[in-house]
């Protein structure tokens, strides 16, 4: 474990992983002990936030080196970053004609789940619909996340695809909503959606914070639904947990959820449609000055992406009338979770990476291992530009530097006087707080007496 007064013990780990895109900051931090002193990782979630934009923006202007990385959790992410990193890479060359230009990598590496834990048993099965009343001849459709039509994935596609469905193949359909609402206004809007667009589905909720309902949710499900439609969502988890369950899903053709669930095998993806760039610059703006918060942002923005509701119901009908076909691509998709996704087989892809950077940064550096005996010495202008030595950067304020050739002289005439004189002021607390910088008492004394002889 380490903190910031221990940082330069890096130097003797080789790499710092934070769970976040912002290494910029990091890499001016690490600059003190010099750029090859450790390997920075981060890793993207969201990245249509302010602070996950400026943050990957800023990746332009840090010290970060090819030996550092950022990981992207799906393919569509990473385009995307690599689409704000250029076009700030245009902004600086066209403000101050950059020619320069260092990156940390952006390697593709997904999310990961344990299996095991979305493995149940028919017995387990069968007591979760019980718990429900959830009987036999009804087909359990369950959509698990938070529960926000503005931030995640708007419900009103799959209300309207699964009461087509529903219609044309005359099945029961009980819908449960594994998750929760941060307010009583979500939580009616919700109802009130449901109520109108799908009226012939049962709907009931789950508490999605409380573990025994999420159990109950996976156990009880013949089949998953996400069809998210938010630019909130980089790779979402769910649909890889519905399939590590052994459940046919349907999903958005979205972001991650392109990279994980293969059409027509471990269920089906559903096409989604959104306006051609450039249409939305004044939602853009209105987020940067801070006109719509966040949610806003979002909430406008995925107010103009489409689901395609025929092709839902469709993938639905197909499901509901085969149980072959709901067992077939169940067992796709455990197979594909287990093989792709669990935490055993992305962390061995961590590794690779890690060692990647690592060799990498001591490539550059022509050494087996940096510098154990680094220190916050090199912290200079170039180091961290916006960081200066108070010394330095404050230098014209006083009217002396004390320098090494600076003639310091004993005031009191008397030595033992001024050790007693200097000891009890150490004593006050307004000397006694910065004891971060105060001499020792033993080098006070050496000073004083080296001062008393001439």
């Amino acid at each position: 474990v380490f903190d910031k007064e221990s940082l330069g013990a890096l130097t003797k780990v080789g790499l710092l992983y934070f769970p976040g895109p912002s290494i910029g900051d990091l890499a001016f931090q690490r600059a003190a002990y010099g750029h090859g002193a450790w390997s920075l990782c981060g890793i993207t979630h969201t990245t249509s936030s302010a602070g996950a934009m400026d943050a990957l923006s800023n990746l332009l202007t840090a010290p970060v080196q090819p030996w550092d990385a950022v990981i992207c959790t799906s393919i569509a992410v990473k385009e995307n970053v690599n689409r704000l990193l250029q076009a700030n890479v245009e902004y600086l060359t066209d403000r101050l004609g950059i020619t320069k230009i260092v990156l940390p990598q952006l390697p593709v590496i997904p999310l990961g789940i344990h299996t095991k834990e979305f493995s149940f048993s028919n017995m387990e099965k069968v007591e979760a619909r019980h718990s429900l009343g959830v009987s036999d001849d009804k087909l359990v459709v369950l959509y698990m996340g938070r529960l926000s039509f503005h931030a995640k994935a708007h419900p009103l596609a799959m209300y309207q695809a699964l009461e087509l469905a529903a219609q044309q193949t005359g099945k029961k359909i009980v819908l449960i909503e594994c998750g929760w609402y941060a307010n009583d206004f979500i939580a009616k809007a919700y109802k009130d959606a449901a109520n109108l667009a799908c009226p012939s589905v049962q709907v009931q909720i789950l508490d999605g914070r409380n573990t025994k309902d999420r159990k109950i949710a996976w156990a009880s499900a013949d089949i998953f639904c996400s069809l998210s439609d938010n630019i909130q969502e980089t790779f979402g988890i769910t649909p890889i947990e519905a399939m590590a369950a052994s459940l046919p899903v349907v999903v958005a053709d979205w972001d991650g959820y392109r990279d994980t669930v293969r059409h027509e095998v471990d269920g089906f993806r559903i096409a989604t449609t959104m306006p051609d760039a450039g249409l939305a610059t004044d939602l853009a703006l209105r987020h940067a000055l801070e006109i719509d918060n966040y949610d806003m942002y979002c909430g406008h923005t995925c107010s103009l992406i489409a689901v395609d509701i025929e092709a839902a119901a469709l993938a639905f009908e197909k499901l509901f009338a085969s149980k072959e076909l709901r067992k077939r691509m169940g067992a796709e998709g455990r197979a594909r979770a287990q093989q792709v996704y669990d935490w055993r087989v992305i962390i061995a892809q961590y590794e690779g990476l890690w060692a990647e950077q690592q060799r990498l940064r001591l490539m550059a550096q022509g050494a087996s291992r940096p510098s154990e005996t680094a220190t916050t010495n090199n912290l200079n202008s170039a180091a961290w530009p916006a960081r200066l030595d108070p010394f330095y950067a404050f230098e014209t304020y006083a009217t002396h530097i004390l320098r090494e050739d600076t003639l310091l002289a004993l005031v009191h005439t008397d030595v033992q006087e001024a050790l007693e004189a200097a000891n009890a002021y150490r004593k006050l607390n307004m000397v006694n707080f910065a004891k971060q910088v105060l001499p020792t008492q033993e080098e006070v004394t050496q000073i004083l007496m080296k001062a008393n002889a001439g």
